[in-house]
């Protein structure tokens, strides 16, 4: 009896042993669980933008036309340096000139003087705008079909111009700026004939607008509401597009009303997978990694990213939104540590200057509406990085709380083809008085 009373004994001691274990253990996995969450969270811990000011869009109006960018340093540099090697570039040039000629030939367009007359989107449909005369120079306050074309052939050759609407500004001149100079054009930011017949024929001359049927990736969800307060956006399962229509606006990489203009009878709440829309003929989604930009430099008061490859040639230009004044962007030379696609985020009220210390921390899971969008990339500067945004016709207009904004169509491309340590240059710095 003693002994099997001493045996009961040892085997309850051993299952209260094991018991302490596995709750030790338990707690060790509960530990580390919330460790890789927290890690996951700590991916992204950086200032963003707040909701915009009532009085955003018409100061992105008048942003859209401001011609101070042609005076910055990096684009005087960039024209001074051409100068100087003019006289040994001039037969690269004629004869880079010579095979865009022959190239562009190959692609059939019907150009018609500006003049007085004006273009405008009223009354036609996409066959129409497709076959609409090119009318040029294309500059200044104008829109209509020769400004949507341009704006497709430019997001197709990777010259984004952020979120096309067939109406000029400062985002696509610039856009067209860097292409003249990378393709040996005089660098006026403005389209003319020849810069016209480069740009569709690098672009297949392609139409600007075709019939898309939605597949059942297209229309799927899920779609939520998302508020402005960050504490019930942490209260959300996903930061998902809020209506199907800006998920299709995104995927073509166009504005919610430029989509609504091109569908006027859309009821886009109603659509499904089968049904057909018109969209902006805007490049695919790339399906993979390329890795072939080598080197990044923005430019700070330009408003602009370029990606170069190890050869020194311009594959990616986009406009972006840094920081502003109180939340300075970098202005020395950082690198790309880290890449992470659909990012959780860290809200940390001490990396904003509006808010109160003692507000408490929060965390949001992925989206499109996450306040960095769908990608972010660290910078080797803590709390610094390139990324999405929710809010993409803010771009190459709107100050952010200090680092890099892309749409999110570009975020992403851009993810596929940068490495982790390639160079991130910052030019163009702002003043001290700005």
């Amino acid at each position: 009896m003693q002994i099997r009373k001493t045996a009961l004994i040892l085997a309850l001691a051993v299952f209260a042993a094991c018991s302490a274990e596995q709750k030790e253990n338990a707690k060790q996995n509960v530990q580390n669980a919330k460790q890789k969450v927290a890690d996951a969270f700590d991916d992204v811990a950086a200032p963003v933008e707040r909701k915009p000011a009532p009085q955003v869009a018409q100061e992105r109006e008048k942003e859209r036309f401001d011609q101070q960018w042609r005076q910055l340093e990096s684009f005087r540099a960039q024209q001074a340096a051409q100068a100087a090697a003019q006289q040994q570039a001039a037969a690269q040039q004629a004869a880079a000139q010579q095979a865009a000629a022959q190239q562009a030939a190959q692609v059939n367009v019907q150009f018609a003087p500006r003049g007085k007359s004006k273009e405008s989107f009223k009354g036609l449909d996409a066959n129409a705008i497709n076959a609409a005369p090119v009318m040029i120079p294309i500059d200044g306050d104008v829109q209509g079909p020769s400004v949507l074309k341009a704006q497709v052939y430019l997001d197709r050759n990777h010259f984004s111009v952020g979120a096309l609407d067939g109406r000029w500004g400062k985002n696509s001149a610039i856009a067209v700026w860097w292409w003249q100079r990378s393709h040996n054009l005089p660098e006026t930011g403005d389209v003319d004939e020849a810069t016209y017949r480069s740009l569709a024929a690098a672009a297949g001359g392609v139409p600007a607008l075709t019939q898309h049927q939605l597949s059942a990736d297209d229309v799927k969800g899920p779609f939520v509401s998302i508020p402005e307060d960050v504490y019930d956006k942490e209260k959300l399962d996903c930061l998902c597009y809020e209506t199907l229509k800006e998920k299709l606006a995104e995927r073509f990489h166009t504005t919610q009303d430029f989509l609504a203009q091109l569908n006027p009878d859309a009821n886009f709440s109603g659509l499904n997978a089968g049904d057909t829309i018109v969209v902006p003929n805007v490049r695919e989604p790339m399906p993979g990694d390329s890795k072939d930009i080598a080197k990044i430099v923005v430019s700070i008061s330009g408003n602009t990213f370029n990606g170069f490859d190890a050869a020194g040639n311009l594959v990616f230009h986009a406009p972006t939104t840094l920081g502003s004044k109180y939340d300075p962007s970098p202005n020395e030379t950082t690198k790309v540590v880290k890449v992470v696609r659909d990012p959780h985020f860290h809200y940390q009220p001490t990396l904003f200057h509006e808010v109160p210390d003692s507000d408490p921390e929060a965390h949001l899971q992925p989206g499109p509406n996450s306040p960095v969008g769908v990608v972010w990339m660290a910078l080797s500067k803590p709390h610094f990085g390139i990324h999405g945004t929710s809010d993409p016709e803010s771009i190459g207009y709107a100050s952010s709380h200090g680092c890099v904004r892309l749409a999110n169509w570009d975020a992403l491309e851009v993810s596929h083809r940068v490495s982790e340590g390639i160079e991130v240059a910052f030019v163009d710095t702002r003043k001290k008085s700005e």
